[in-house]
């Protein structure tokens, strides 16, 4: 299998080996450190992706908006 080929069949099957190796990992960290510790660092990490995912798509003077309303005093 020449290097072309494993990078067309990478891009082929980008989900597969991407959720692969999430599964691994995520397998690794439950035997090493633990379920809690782990859901931790997966829960974490989702919030991050998720206030970056905001921050690329509406930028830091909206955030900064929606947190002052959010927080508002009534």
């Amino acid at each position: 299998m020449t290097f072309k080929e494993v990078i067309e069949f990478c891009k082929k099957h980008k989900y597969c080996i991407t959720y692969g190796v999430v599964g691994l990992l995520s397998a690794i960290l439950m035997l090493t450190i633990g379920f809690f510790r782990t859901l931790l660092i997966l829960i974490l990490s989702a919030i991050g992706i998720t206030a970056g995912y905001f921050l690329d798509r509406y930028g830091l003077k909206t955030i900064r908006e929606v947190i002052k309303f959010t927080f508002k005093r009534k």
